[in-house]
C-alpha cells in the first residue's frame, strides 16, 4: 500500500463488503469511520477490521453532528467516500432514478458533505446514473421509439411530433446528473467525474461505474488514467479469470446450484458463450418469451470466458438471466470465485448466509477501482488550492463519459449481430 495520509479522518458511508475502501487503502487513503445500515455488512467489517469505527445505521437519520460526536472529529475531515444504492439507476432495475427514495439517499450524502465540509468528497455510482432522470416516466408513454445513446448526446432524444408526450425537462435522460453536478457546485465544492471500468486498472472483471471527485478549495484533481487495455496496446494486458480463478477449481467453496432444467442447457453451452450457441429449438426453450423479446440478451444461459475479463458479478449468479457459469464446470461461481473476481483478498471474510454473502460480494467496487481513486485523492491532496481544471465543465465531461457508454454498447451489438448472424444461419440449415 502507498504512505497513508497521517492521521487525517475518512468516513465511509454505505461501505457495503468495504471493497471501495479496501481499494482506497491500497490507493494510500484509510477509513477511520465505516457505516452501512445493513446488518450482514456491518459484521463483515466487524470481523475483518475489529479496531475501524463501524456504525449499523441508516444514514438518512444521521447528521453531520452526530458523525462527529461519535468520531470525537472535531476538526477537519480529509474525505467522505461513498456510493449510495444504485438500484434506481441501474439498468438492471426499473431505472425511476432520483424519483426512487433509494436515488434519494444521494442527496443525504450530500447533505452530510454540505454539514461537515471534508476535503474531499467521493461520490460512486453505476454508469448508467448518465442518463437518469430526475422524474421518471414508463417507456411505454414516452415519445420516440428508438431511444439511443446516440440520439441523447446529439440533442435530438426529445423531438416527437406528439407534443402531448414530449418529455418535461426533468424527466429527459441525463437531467439526474446535471442536477446533482449543479448542487455539489452550489454546497462549494468542484465536481469532476467520469465513467471508467474496472477492468481498465487491471480488475478481472468489466464493470463500468461512475466516479466523482470533489475538492472544497479547487484542487485539481487527476484524471483516472487507465493502466490496462487490450493486446496490442501500450497498456498492460487486461486480468483474466483464468489468472483470477483457475487455482479454485479443486476446492471452489460454497456455491448456490442450478435447476435441473437450467443445468440441461448449460451442458450445451462452451466455454465464453451463451444461449446464442444453442441450436435455435434450445433457444427458445430455454429463453421462453424472452426469445421474441428485444435487448442482446448477452446475460442469459452465459458462461464465463477463461482468457478475458468477467462480465460484471452480480448478487446472484444462478439466475439465467444474468448467469454466471464456471468456465467449465456446470454451476455458478462460488462466493470465493466472486469474491476472487472482485479483487477481495483470501483472507477477507464474509459473514452471513450465502446468499447474503453473494449480495454483499456483487454489490461491492473492484478493489482495483478504488486503488486508482485512493492514489487520485492522495495526488490531489498534495496539490495546491485554487487551480481549477481549465475550462472544463459538465458538457465536456458528460460527452467523454457518453462516449465510453457507447463504445461498449457499440461493441455489445456487434457482438450480439455476429451471433445472431450465425443464428440465424444455423436456423436456415435446421428448416432445410
Amino acid at each position: 500500500m502507498s504512505k497513508s495520509v497521517p492521521v487525517q479522518p475518512v468516513w465511509s458511508l454505505f461501505s457495503g463488503a468495504y471493497g471501495l475502501d479496501l481499494g482506497l487503502e491500497r490507493g494510500g487513503i484509510k477509513a477511520t469511520l465505516a457505516v452501512d445500515v445493513d446488518q450482514a455488512c456491518c459484521e463483515t467489517l466487524r470481523l475483518n477490521r475489529p479496531d475501524l469505527d463501524v456504525w449499523q445505521a441508516d444514514v438518512a437519520t444521521l447528521s453531520g453532528a452526530q458523525l462527529r460526536e461519535r468520531t470525537q472529529e472535531h476538526g477537519e475531515i480529509f474525505a467522505i467516500v461513498g456510493g449510495p444504492p444504485c438500484q434506481s439507476f441501474s439498468t438492471g432495475g426499473k431505472r425511476s432514478g432520483l424519483s426512487d427514495p433509494r436515488g434519494n439517499l444521494i442527496y443525504e450524502y450530500l447533505r452530510i458533505v454540505n454539514e461537515v465540509r471534508p476535503r474531499f468528497f467521493v461520490l460512486e455510482n453505476v454508469a448508467s446514473i448518465l442518463t437518469a432522470a430526475l422524474k421518471h416516466r414508463p417507456i411505454a408513454e414516452r415519445p420516440g421509439k428508438h431511444w439511443s445513446l446516440k440520439r441523447y448526446a446529439s440533442g435530438t432524444l426529445n423531438e416527437s411530433s406528439d407534443e402531448a408526450l414530449a418529455l418535461d425537462p426533468d424527466e429527459l435522460s441525463g437531467s439526474a446528473i446535471r442536477q446533482i453536478f449543479n448542487d455539489v457546485k452550489a454546497i462549494g465544492y468542484t465536481p469532476t467525474f467520469s465513467v471508467v471500468n474496472a477492468a481498465d486498472f487491471g480488475a478481472p472483471q468489466a464493470r463500468m461505474r461512475f466516479v466523482m471527485i470533489c475538492s472544497r478549495d479547487n484542487v485539481a484533481i487527476p484524471s483516472l488514467t487507465p493502466t490496462h487495455g487490450e493486446p496490442g496496446s501500450d497498456l498492460l494486458p487486461y486480468a483474466t479469470v483464468r489468472q483470477a480463478i483457475e487455482d479454485l477449481q479443486g476446492d471452489p467453496g460454497q456455491h448456490s446450484s442450478y435447476t435441473p432444467e437450467v443445468r440441461r442447457f448449460f451442458e450445451k453451452i462452451p466455454e465464453g458463450k451463451n444461449w446464442r450457441a444453442l441450436p435455435v429449438p434450445l433457444q427458445k426453450e430455454a429463453l421462453g418469451g424472452s426469445f421474441e423479446s428485444g435487448g442482446g440478451k448477452t446475460g442469459f444461459y452465459r458462461r464465463l470466458p477463461w482468457d478475458a475479463p468477467a462480465p460484471t458479478i452480480v448478487g446472484r449468479p444462478n439466475r439465467k438471466g444474468s448467469a454466471l457459469c464456471h468456465p467449465v464446470a456446470t454451476r455458478p461461481l462460488s462466493v470465493h470465485e466472486c469474491a476472487r473476481l472482485q479483487g477481495f483478498p483470501d483472507t477477507w471474510k464474509f459473514w452471513g448466509s450465502m446468499s447474503q454473502q453473494y449480495l454483499q460480494i456483487g454489490n461491492a467496487v473492484p478493489l482495483a477501482l478504488g486503488e486508482v481513486v485512493g492514489k487520485a485523492l492522495l495526488e490531489a491532496s498534495k496539490r495546491p488550492p485554487g487551480k481549477r481544471r481549465a475550462n472544463v465543465r459538465i458538457d465536456t465531461m458528460l460527452a467523454e463519459s457518453l462516449a465510453h457508454l457507447r463504445s461498449k454498447a457499440r461493441n455489445k451489438v456487434a457482438r450480439g449481430a455476429v451471433a445472431a448472424k450465425k443464428t440465424a444461419g444455423k436456423g436456415k440449415l435446421t428448416s432445410a
